[in-house]
């Protein structure tokens, strides 16, 4: 068993976030990216750590006052199914309140029957279809859940 705590994101944890970005994600991402969408709200920045290192991370931001946004959640693929995106996820619902946004959002691919279910299972409802949102052609659901 591995023992994890949440904590917030660090400059110092880039490296470990970007290389479990690019095993567990389709897309890719310009590591700088990182710092900057965690630096524009740090709150809304969150990692799983351990003794083995960085097991989950979800960057988020605010796209206004009153909206935030999941931009990316990841989960090592020899730790999931054990709570840790259920973990981050509340975490991210209750900094969002905090800051006063009323609406959370977030884009999933259309396959994915794990993040669907999780989605599904903390009050994210299915609002829009996108097109081709991912690079590979692939479609989205934009999801949203009130606060």
């Amino acid at each position: 068993m591995v023992l994890v705590y949440l904590r917030g994101f660090s400059e110092s944890d880039l490296g470990s976030v970007y290389e479990l970005a690019c095993k567990t994600l389709s897309e890719r991402y310009d590591p700088n990216m990182f710092t900057s969408i965690s630096s524009s709200w740090p709150e809304g920045s969150l990692v799983v750590d351990s003794s083995h290192g960085i097991k989950a991370f979800l960057l988020g931001s605010l796209s206004s006052s009153v909206q935030s946004r999941v931009l990316m959640l990841a989960v090592s693929e020899d730790i999931r199914r054990r709570g840790l995106g259920t973990m981050l996820m509340r975490r991210f619902l209750e900094e969002s309140y905090k800051k006063g946004t009323r609406v959370v959002s977030l884009e999933v691919r259309r396959n994915n029957r794990a993040a669907l279910n999780l989605y599904n299972k903390l009050g994210f409802r299915i609002v829009e279809v996108i097109p081709h949102y991912y690079n590979d052609g692939e479609d989205a659901y934009r999801m949203q859940r009130w606060l």
